[in-house]
């Protein structure tokens, strides 16, 4: 969204706005040093929180706008000073909310690693790829789509025949690989780009559409399924398929875990999202057993026994923010309650996070 004009009047009003009713709020506290905030207006020798002072100003809401460099511009041409806060050694928190609206340079693939030109993003530095969507995509022979609960995401090549290499491959074995594909949509040239959500890829296949130039060429398409899908939503179908094909055995419950996380193209007739379930379902089948009742973050037992007479445990995932989606066993844990509640919020819980990462690894190596 293109921020609406107002006047440097309207910002000082902003200005005294936050003071009176939000500096002094537990919300606000320490604001300086979160992480989500990184520019600041300097006035009078004090800071003020720039997307927020803007959204004041403005009456739009913060996540409808891009911050960073469209924000400060903005800002600059009004005559406020911005500065960049000062960070201690802590690393930026790679968290998007579904809806809000981002810069590429400032707040996505600078802090977080990737292309800046490219449609498909990898981070060198952290376990995720970033997918970038839009209407002008089309004049380059991209027609992505929603169909049956699955986002149709067309591959990387925009002369050619599409291959399974560079961002394409990286999409297809992001499981196999332990990273999180992050979906956003572009606003418009300068105007930022909207969070979609984090996904998986269910499957891929080929079809024919034009390139770039117009001519037909072989394109890769890939099935991606949002995170986060309530299983009760899929589970009444087919479920007692499901349960036969879970494995009693360790060694084949395994390998058939392995198996699921590779890109494949096949039975694209099944919905996008059940093939997702099914396949997280045998990864968290063969976690859970590998745990052999022990949680394995603090090695306790597991709290209690189910109705069907197993341990439980739980599931997590510990190169994602959320639980949910397809991974690889190398990256998915068993843990009991209280571990999994003091990894996601508990004030040791990146340490507690990174501990079960190596022991996983050492694990499935």
């Amino acid at each position: 969204m293109v921020i609406k004009a107002v006047s440097k009047e309207r910002i000082d009003k902003a200005l005294v706005e936050f003071d009176r009713k939000f500096r002094s709020k537990r919300e606000w506290q320490g604001w300086e040093n979160n992480l989500a905030h990184r520019y600041a207006i300097h006035v009078g020798g004090e800071l003020y929180p720039a997307k927020k002072i803007v959204s004041l100003a403005t009456g739009i809401a913060v996540g409808e706008f891009s911050g960073g460099h469209p924000t400060n511009r903005y800002l600059e041409k009004r005559g406020f000073t911005i500065v960049e806060l000062p960070r201690g050694e802590g690393e930026p928190v790679l968290q998007f909310k579904p809806g809000s609206v981002y810069d590429r340079k400032t707040e996505i693939n600078g802090p977080f690693g990737g292309s800046l030109q490219n449609g498909i993003a990898t981070s060198a530095t952290y376990p995720v790829i970033f997918l970038f969507t839009g209407d002008s995509g089309e004049q380059y022979g991209y027609a992505d789509h929603w169909e049956d609960g699955a986002f149709f995401y067309t591959g990387q090549g925009q002369r050619g025949p599409m291959t399974l290499t560079r961002g394409n491959r990286a999409i297809a074995e992001h499981a196999v690989d332990g990273r999180a594909l992050h979906l956003f949509k572009s606003c418009g040239k300068g105007n930022g780009y909207a969070y979609v959500g984090e996904f998986s890829c269910a499957d891929m296949f080929e079809r024919t559409q034009p390139d770039v130039s117009g001519h037909d060429r072989t394109a890769i398409v890939f099935r991606l399924v949002p995170v986060g899908i309530p299983g009760e939503v899929i589970e009444a179908e087919g479920q007692d398929e499901d349960e036969a094909d879970l494995s009693g055995s360790l060694a084949a419950a395994r390998l058939a875990a392995l198996a699921a996380c590779k890109p494949s193209s096949d039975d694209l007739g099944q919905s996008a999202p059940r093939k997702i379930y099914q396949r997280s379902r045998k990864v968290s089948h063969y976690v859970l057993m590998r745990a052999k009742g022990e949680c394995e973050s603090c090695e306790k037992p597991a709290p209690f026994m189910k109705k069907d007479g197993s341990p439980y445990l739980e599931p997590h995932h510990v190169n994602r923010l959320s639980d949910g989606g397809l991974d690889h066993p190398r990256y998915v844990g068993a843990v009991c309650p209280s571990c999994h509640r003091e990894i996601h919020s508990g004030a040791h819980g990146a340490l507690l996070n990174e501990r079960l990462k190596q022991r996983l690894e050492a694990i499935e190596r």
